[in-house]
């Protein structure tokens, strides 16, 4: 296979979204950003390259709580438990979010996905069904049928999205949804942080490495989202934009209080650093 054939995120030049040609933009020491003209969306050949993220999100993992009115909202919109027969969630990591399911809809049953051994070990401990390893992989495999498909704070990880979308789809129930949470690309914080590097002439990298971290591969647009879906065999039911809760926020004080300020104004004016959308199959 050729390396333009090959996705940005394993050493090509293909936008993992769209497939288009993805030129590179942003040259950092340790990886190289790519832009999509098609889609718009950006991406990262950091893992293909073996790149280091470059500090520990100590209290991104620390604070489940803070993420329980973006649950409370997602099922208010599915309708409270009319969808919550079975649940799987993609990442689950120590199985927050699937325990909360289990305290308000207790006859649901309920897997999970998960990369990391201890974390897996921990959302088991909770009472899920967890299976461990690649998304991609995990998923190819998983029967189902599930009511409900889950992702959060996961699509940006994956070095082929669509394909993991495509793999997810089987295994839905007849009406069965699947809902992402990510990051959207055209949100203030990533447009600054490139913005930096561009008028310093690259002297000034900092800020767009924590914007577009080393473990994150693909950056999405809604247009980007609505492609992805499409190759997928899906398409886009609802989506709407939201923020990341300072109490997530890694950094010194003053920064996470100027960032959750600009995330906050932001979102008011109907934007956000997360989109989020729940997609359907398409008839």
């Amino acid at each position: 296979m050729s390396a333009a054939a090959r996705l940005t995120t394993e050493g090509g030049t293909a936008c993992p979204v769209c497939a288009a040609p993805a030129a590179p933009e942003i040259e950092i020491p340790e990886y190289r950003l790519f832009r999509c003209a098609r889609c718009g969306c950006w991406s990262s050949d950091a893992r293909a390259r073996g790149a280091h993220v470059s500090f520990e999100p100590r209290d991104y993992f620390g604070n489940d709580d803070a993420d329980r009115p973006k649950w409370e909202a997602l099922l208010a919109r599915l309708g409270g438990g009319a969808r919550m027969g079975s649940v799987l969630d993609v990442g689950c990591g120590t199985g927050a979010f699937l325990a909360h399911l289990a305290e308000r809809f207790p006859g649901c049953q309920r897997a999970g996905i998960e990369l990391d051994v201890g974390r897996a070990a921990r959302a088991r401990d909770r009472g899920a069904a967890v299976h461990v390893g690649d998304a991609l992989e995990v998923a190819t495999r998983l029967a189902g049928p599930f009511d409900l498909v889950t992702l959060w704070d996961v699509f940006e990880h994956l070095p082929d999205p669509v394909a993991c979308l495509g793999a997810l789809r089987r295994t839905l129930a007849p009406d069965g949804l699947i809902y992402v949470q990510t990051i959207h690309e055209r949100s203030l914080l990533p447009t600054l942080g490139r913005l930096c590097f561009r008028l310093s002439g690259g002297r000034l990298a900092h800020p767009v490495r924590r914007t577009h971290e080393a473990h994150h591969l693909v950056f999405f647009t809604r247009e980007g989202l609505g492609l992805a879906a499409e190759r997928a065999g899906l398409r886009i039911r609802e989506l709407w934009f939201d923020r990341l809760a300072r109490r997530r926020m890694d950094g010194p004080r003053l920064l996470t209080a100027a960032a959750a300020t600009l995330l906050a104004l932001e979102n008011a004016l109907g934007n956000g650093l997360f989109v989020n959308a729940i997609f359907e199959r398409r008839e």
